[in-house]
């Protein structure tokens, strides 16, 4: 056996198509419950062609085989790993930042690891398998002509195959995964991981050289009108005078033209007796890390709890998780947007003018304006989207104190800024907390092990009990909050609005059926469930059932306080007008007044008493097309400035 040596490049072939093939059948076990889609592994043939034609054209075959093998093996880890830590894959976009993320998630990163070395083991199983027979591994460089025409077959099977894919149905999973590249775990489901990279790259690589991409501009009707409001009052809905017409007529640019069309012919809402309430208040809002309902309990949580009872009780409030977990929930809450994928929208919209969120408009009516963040002040890049939100930003290293913890305690934070603005006439605070971070562990989290006492004796596992153990810190920065802004006489003059980034992904099935009583929680929808904090110490409680997500807060908040927006730019809606709720979900799946529609399953549940009504649902789909489309549009073409353009 010592002299037998492999030289045929046919055996290079079957390496390659035998890793690829088995890299793809562990991402769907590990990640995506084993689902099955042909197409992957029919690429997988066409790239174990082009890898060996590479491997084959350099003297030092081996060497090239296995460094190609090894970065395959590393690449394609990676991405479960990522898969658990975020609920996504990587796009070609976060690979380039990766740095930053290592940096800030080392501790995490080296628990997960540890938490699910089967993952190791079994990516660098075979690469370790074939390292026993390298020696045996050896082959003739290939003539150039044996090059091209190796080429020539794989642009021909590979581009023959992706043809064949762009001519099927435009609602076919795969063509809108290769086309129109919607969302990463869709596209890594229909594509595989590698060709799904492949596209992501391809996309970042047009739009940084000015290229357009494939766009499909959405036929479809806006949103539709509501029943007529029986108010006999004169109705005003909440609009700006933007010149559609004018802007329609200054410009040929189709996408521009369509998205002129589209939110020129969308419903408005209507003002309504919670408009203007809380004008001329001061504002908190915040993004609290990793909060949930199941943190908000009376006896460990006072505070939350508090607010969440006594303000706007929402019963149906839920907080879908977006491709770049917290600084999507953020750019969501700021912008009523759903966010781009394969990108770090809020981080996009640095260059962009946003002078149609919050931080601005409260700006203009002369409040005073700060953002904070007790971690890394310039991770995701606050340090640029912030201030161009309209707040003085300050994070750990350009403002904010170093305690050395991890997590930082929202309490301390609160403790370092509230002097910063108390003393205000009108202020516009935004907090993004870290001390709900994960793990929850009490070795690993200083604000689990810090609140360890007051959560030791709940019947949870550890775990859970970590996590509401950090929560509590929440619960004490705002006990601190409201406490400094009564002591001030500015307690009762203040709104705050409090909604997290994301669900605690971190937490595993089984902790979700800890938390709630011993009974599973559904993935598709209920994962997804939270608390939306709307309180004013002298509001009147109200209980508000109708479905509400985190894209409805800021026409919400708007609304409540009076502020001059249009509804019609905006993809969440006022919770109190009298529009169709809908909650969106990254993968399209749906909740509205009718029932439930999971977008994997295609299937629709219509809500006890609603009459089945499958044009309905057609239309509903349409329509939260149309969002996702004109979200992404709207970031691309930087079109408030457009319309910041038109009103001056």
């Amino acid at each position: 056996m010592k002299n037998i040596h492999i030289k045929k490049p046919v055996v290079y072939y079957l390496i390659y198509l035998g890793f690829l093939t088995y890299f793809e059948v562990l991402l769907r076990m590990f990640t995506l419950h084993g689902s099955f889609d042909l197409i992957p592994y029919i690429l997988n043939l066409w790239y174990a062609l082009i890898l060996t034609v590479l491997t084959l054209s350099f003297k030092t075959t081996r060497t090239i085989l296995f460094v190609t093998l090894f970065l395959l093996t590393f690449i394609l880890g990676s991405q479960v790993y990522y898969y658990y830590f975020f609920n996504t894959f990587y796009t070609a976009y976060s690979f380039l930042r990766a740095g930053m993320m290592a940096g800030s998630y080392y501790r995490e990163i080296i628990i997960l690891i540890q938490e699910n070395l089967e993952v190791i083991f079994y990516y660098f199983l075979p690469l370790i398998g074939l390292a026993f027979f390298s020696k045996k591994l050896t082959a003739s460089r290939l003539p150039l002509k044996k090059v091209l025409i190796a080429v020539m077959v794989f642009v021909v099977l590979y581009g023959g195959t992706l043809i064949q894919i762009t001519l099927r149905s435009k609602n076919d999973p795969t063509c809108d995964a290769y086309v129109y590249h919607p969302e990463v775990v869709a596209s890594v489901k229909a594509l595989g991981v590698l060709t799904s990279f492949t596209v992501d790259v391809t996309r970042l690589v047009r739009e940084n050289l000015g290229l357009a991409n494939a766009t499909r501009i959405p036929d479809v009707d806006p949103d539709p009108d509501p029943d007529p409001d029986p108010d006999p009052d004169p109705i005003v809905y909440n609009v700006l005078d933007i010149p559609f017409d004018t802007l329609k007529a200054q410009t040929t640019n189709k996408v521009l033209l369509a998205m002129h069309e589209y939110y020129s012919s969308r419903q408005a809402t209507k003002q309504n007796a919670k408009t203007g309430i809380f004008e001329g208040y001061n504002l908190i809002l915040l993004t609290a890390e990793s909060f949930s309902h199941y943190a908000v309990r009376q006896d460990i949580t006072p505070t939350l709890y508090k607010m969440v009872h006594e303000g706007y009780y929402f019963t149906n409030f839920y907080n879908p998780v977006w491709g770049v977990s917290t600084s999507d929930g953020e750019y969501v809450q700021f912008t009523s947007m759903i966010p781009k994928s394969g990108v770090w929208s809020l981080s996009e919209s640095a260059v962009n003018d946003m002078g149609f969120v919050l931080g601005h408009q409260l700006k203009n009516l002369g409040y005073t304006t700060f953002a904070f963040h007790d971690h890394t002040y310039s991770y995701y890049n606050r340090d640029k989207s912030h201030p161009n939100l309209g707040y003085t930003y300050m994070g750990v290293g350009n403002g904010l104190s170093d305690t050395g913890e991890w997590p930082q305690s929202d309490l301390d934070m609160m403790k370092e800024t509230v002097p910063m603005f108390i003393n205000e006439d009108k202020f516009h605070i935004y907090y993004m907390t870290v001390s709900g971070h994960p793990n929850y562990t009490w070795r690993g989290n200083m604000m689990a092990t810090k609140n360890r006492n007051l959560v030791k004796d709940l019947p949870y596992s550890e775990y859970v009990q970590g996590y509401l153990a950090t929560q509590i810190e929440l619960d004490r920065a705002l006990k601190y909050l409201m406490d400094e802004l009564e002591k001030a006489g500015k307690l009762d003059k203040t709104l705050i609005v409090l909604s997290a980034d994301h669900y605690p992904y971190y937490l595993k099935p089984d902790m979700f059926t800890e938390l709630n009583n011993g009974t599973p929680v559904d993935t598709t929808f209920e994962l997804y469930r939270s608390a939306l904090i709307i309180y004013n110490s002298k509001m009147k409680g109200e209980t508000i059932t109708k479905p509400v997500s985190s894209m409805d807060i800021l026409p919400t908040v708007d609304n409540l306080m009076g502020v001059a927006f249009d509804s019609r730019l905006l993809m969440g809606s006022d919770v109190f007008s009298n529009r169709e709720p809908m909650v969106i979900f990254k993968d399209r799946s749906f909740i509205s007044n009718a029932g439930r529609y999971n977008a994997k399953t295609k299937v629709f549940t219509y809500n006890k008493g609603v009459v089945e009504n499958p044009q309905y649902v057609k239309s509903m789909i349409d329509i939260i097309n149309a969002k996702f489309y004109y979200s992404q549009k709207f970031l691309e073409t930087d079109y408030y400035k457009i319309i910041e353009n038109s009103l001056n």
